[in-house]
């Protein structure tokens, strides 16, 4: 899970498609994979014949012709090396379907998305492929900065912030990047008829106590020192963990949030954790690099492919 030798890029045809193949160029740099894989995925439909009479040059499959442009693109804007392979497809077809078919089939273990992909009913393409894709996911905007210096990584001392935390380590390694940790808490719900300034300040020194005493079982669990990786916490008044942690990181000066996700499905639904799911929105431009437990996604899509 922590290893980037498969990348994959996915492109939509639009001025996203520029900052993303450049970034790629950072992550070959910084990463060292053995492949980097552009995918653009165009709706299935027919050409009529009146318009392939028209237009000769239309008897060339079109999804030949968009890759040829894509390569001419592709090869302006993306240096590589010799040693990373590098593909460009593209199918027709359902968006999120091939992004995830794709990535499970050819054991991508690392998928870059601009956060502005564009939309597809309620949900969007975003959260359909970042709910099922058993890759991480790296979110990035236009104007994101290709680098890697300071990440925070959203602790709720769960098994996701725990493969989180590690893939933080894992960047780390690679990039020399400061790790940093914050848990946004929740007060109790039969608390609120007994506020007082008096007891909001007792409460909260309490539940800080309580936070470090938790951090501290958490890292000793992980066998990590947490002297070495500090971790904030604050009130989430809001229930909006999201806004907090996009706040907190602008305020350390982060320039990524990790954020460790997991799937659950009820009937025909796929919900996703609503902290990363908001920390995807364009809005915030900040980069999001999410964690699935491989695993249990991998689990669910043979449920959903099979």
């Amino acid at each position: 899970m922590y290893q980037f030798e498969d990348i994959l890029v996915c492109l939509d045809l639009s001025e996203m498609d520029d900052s993303l193949i450049r970034y790629s160029n950072f992550l070959v740099e910084n990463f060292k994979p053995k492949s980097v894989t552009f995918l653009h995925v165009m709706k299935s439909y027919e050409i009529p014949p009146e318009m392939i009479s028209a237009f000769p040059h239309l008897e060339q499959p079109l999804t030949e012709i968009v890759k040829e442009e894509l390569q001419e693109k592709i090869e302006s804007l993306f240096s590589g090396t010799n040693e990373v392979q590098t593909n460009v497809k593209v199918v027709e077809g359902s968006t999120t379907d091939n992004i995830v078919r794709y990535a499970r089939e050819n054991n991508i273990t690392f998928t870059l998305m601009g956060k502005k992909i564009g939309y597809e009913g309620r949900g969007g393409i975003v959260r359909k492929v970042i709910s099922i894709i058993p890759s991480s996911v790296l979110l990035v905007s236009e104007t994101t900065q290709p680098r890697i210096e300071h990440v925070l990584v959203r602790m709720d001392f769960s098994k996701m912030s725990g493969l989180a935390l590690k893939m933080a380590l894992r960047l780390q390694e690679l990039t020399g990047a400061k790790v940093s940790c914050h848990h946004a808490y929740k007060l109790p719900l039969k608390y609120f008829p007994q506020s007082s300034p008096e007891n909001d300040k007792k409460l909260m020194q309490h539940i800080e106590k309580h936070s470090a005493k938790e951090y501290q079982k958490f890292m000793k669990k992980q066998e990590l020192d947490p002297e070495k990786i500090p971790c904030t916490n604050s009130l989430d008044p809001e229930n909006d963990e999201a806004h907090i942690l996009y706040k907190q990181a602008l305020t350390n000066g982060a320039d990524m949030i990790i954020i460790g996700s997991k799937i659950k499905s009820e009937l025909a639904d796929i919900i996703i954790d609503s902290t990363s799911e908001k920390l995807a929105s364009a809005e915030k431009n900040l980069p999001v690099l999410i964690i699935k437990d491989r695993k249990q996604t991998i689990g669910f899509l043979k449920a959903l492919f099979k």
